[in-house]
């Protein structure tokens, strides 16, 4: 009875939800087949709200193919979300990264890893039109480190359910959150840290193309103008150091630290491709090519 009188409270107080159907795995399919086509008497901050379970989905297509590439075809392509719209998605989204954090092994890291991948697309929103002022993409920035720092699943992709990748789309975030020009000074030293640590936290090598786009997102940041030369010139000689101490005795290595060098070095290696093929470099990032130059060629 109590359940009764709480969702006649809720109808009286929306009339409209009583009118929205529920919508089945083939209706959200079909939407994504129509060209995300928004119903009449909805808003696309409407239907990204109501897809936001869909990101916890187990369901690769309900995940990937409907939530998060509607969230790309209206954020980015159609720019059908006011700042208002996205300032309420960044806090859902940022919410959801809350939800199993730290357990590993679990299915609500889609709802993590997809919701950071979303978030990705708020930052590259931001970039091409601002809308966030410092204060809020400073603290996005800050919320973006430490979910990268305090997620553990470093799952990459499953045959059945498929790309779990938290690596990947924090990456992506962090990647557009680099090329803002708000950030404040000092930022890609605090990314050059925390890509350190990912690195040092995983126990085998990574194969799901991680370190590409880790790669990526250090890119953005030692290519801006505020970059500093002497935090990439440090980390790079960190990762000498551990490369000659994994070889110190010859053939008997440690292998989860030969995982960590050899994940260090395909991003290094990744990042000086992604440098080299630029085509309007500018002179931090020229100064860092040269950096990974130098670094690459002692850990041969």
């Amino acid at each position: 009875m109590t359940i009764l009188i709480l969702a006649a409270v809720v109808v009286a107080a929306n009339p409209a939800a009583s009118q929205q159907p529920v919508r089945n795995r083939a209706d959200w399919i079909a939407q994504a087949k129509s060209g995300f086509t928004v119903p009449a008497g909805r808003t696309a901050l409407d239907e990204l709200v109501e897809m936001n379970p869909l990101l916890a989905s187990d369901d690769p297509v309900l995940r990937d193919d409907v939530a998060y590439s509607a969230a790309e075809r209206w954020i980015l392509r159609d720019r059908k979300l006011s700042p208002a719209d996205l300032r309420q998605m960044l806090r859902i989204w940022s919410g959801n990264l809350d939800d199993g954090l730290g357990e590993v092994g679990g299915s609500r890291v889609f709802k993590r890893s997809f919701s950071a991948l979303c978030l990705s697309l708020i930052a590259a929103a931001d970039v091409s039109a601002p809308f966030l002022d410092p204060p809020e993409l400073r603290a996005f920035f800050d919320r973006m480190l430490d979910y990268f720092q305090r997620e553990r699943d470093l799952r990459g992709f499953d045959p059945v359910h498929g790309w779990m990748h938290t690596v990947a789309h924090t990456s992506d975030a962090l990647k557009f959150l680099m090329r803002n020009p708000k950030l404040a000074p000092g930022s890609d030293g605090r990314l050059l840290s925390a890509m350190r640590a990912k690195i040092e936290s995983s126990d085998a090598v990574f194969v799901w193309g991680e370190n590409n786009r880790m790669a990526l997102a250090i890119q953005s940041a030692v290519r801006r103008a505020d970059a500093d030369a002497a935090s990439l010139a440090e980390w790079t000689q960190s990762w000498v150091k551990a490369y000659q101490m994994l070889w110190q005795n010859g053939p008997q290595v440690d292998s989860r630290r030969f995982a960590v060098v050899e994940n260090a070095s395909q991003v290094m290696r990744s990042l000086l491709a992604a440098l080299s093929m630029e085509s309007a470099p500018t002179p931090a990032g020229e100064a860092a090519r040269q950096i990974l130059i130098a670094t690459l060629a002692k850990m041969r």
